[in-house]
């Protein structure tokens, strides 16, 4: 016949104490550890970047789709942007996830370190696609005309990332 030894007399396991030392030792270094994550400000900043690489392939999937212009409009001072469908009014179209218009803000939420430097399409702070989805910088005195070079630069503290428009192909990029 096999005997087998009780479980208190095998040694195995770990006793309550031993546990309660762990989780308070876990917690001591969480204590220490998780104020020293600070935000990371070259994260914030490609997290911008990309958030507007993917607005701006909507806005120019959206002029493809409809067959009709779509801008974004871009507000330095303000830190943010918009992606219409109409200018001379202002047409702000509804944001297709959360049912709101399409205004995006960078300094606040979870991007609070972020700033637009700059928003440059041939010196117009306007870029618009066609049915083509052919990038345009715009402005109300001559409308829209062929993008020669066009980008927005982000900012946060140290840290940069420039978004470009190329010019007639309408190919966005990050660097």
């Amino acid at each position: 016949m096999c005997k087998f030894k009780p479980y208190r007399e095998s040694g195995r396991g770990f006793t309550l104490i031993e546990i309660l030392m762990v989780v308070v030792i876990m917690g001591i270094a969480a204590a220490i550890i998780v104020p020293q994550m600070a935000p990371r400000n070259d994260l914030q900043c490609a997290s911008a970047a990309r958030s507007l690489m993917g607005d701006l392939l909507y806005a120019q999937s959206r002029s493809i789709a409809l067959g009709q212009m779509q801008y974004v409009q871009f507000n330095t001072s303000t830190n943010t942007y918009q992606v219409l469908d109409t200018i001379s009014p202002n047409h702000v179209i509804t944001h297709p996830v959360n049912q709101t218009p399409y205004t995006v803000t960078t300094g606040t939420g979870s991007l609070p370190n972020v700033a637009i430097n700059s928003a440059s399409f041939d010196s117009n702070t306007t870029v618009a696609f066609d049915s083509m989805g052919i990038p345009y910088s715009w402005t109300s005195g001559t409308g829209p005309v062929a993008l020669s070079a066009g980008s927005v630069i982000f900012k946060a503290g140290a840290n940069t990332k420039t978004v470009t428009i190329s010019p007639f192909s309408g190919e966005i990029k990050i660097n």
